[in-house]
């Protein structure tokens, strides 16, 4: 089942500025650096992960994740179900691999799946 959130990604398009905003004005700490490009930061519950990108749009900047335990299953579910999939495939992120979905209004949802 897709009801568990297991992450929050927040799209940042300087990753050195967005993590000195989030340690130094509110207070997150550093859990790990992922290359230059993506942090996680302490978070008792759910994960925050600060991801650069080149430019951010409006409205689209904070993704959420739902953990899927069987990510091949749950990404063909969603393509037979009609569910407007971002890729054709599955990819690997760092902590394993994911897939994004849209809902109904456009917003992003991430699919991830833990396997490191």
């Amino acid at each position: 089942m897709l009801n568990k959130v297991c992450v929050l990604t927040v799209k940042v398009v300087n990753l050195q500025e967005a993590v000195e905003f989030y340690t130094t004005v509110l207070d997150f700490k550093v859990s790990k650096y992922y290359g230059e490009k993506i942090v996680s930061l302490v978070h008792e519950e759910v994960p925050i992960v600060l991801e650069e990108v080149e430019t951010t749009n409006s409205g689209n900047n904070v993704l959420i994740g739902i953990l899927s335990n069987d990510i091949q299953l749950d990404f063909n579910a969603m393509k037979s179900k009609g569910v407007k999939v971002l890729f054709d495939e599955p990819k690997p992120c760092p902590p394993g691999s994911y897939y994004i979905i849209e809902d109904p209004s456009g917003n992003q949802i991430e699919i991830v799946e833990f396997s490191n």
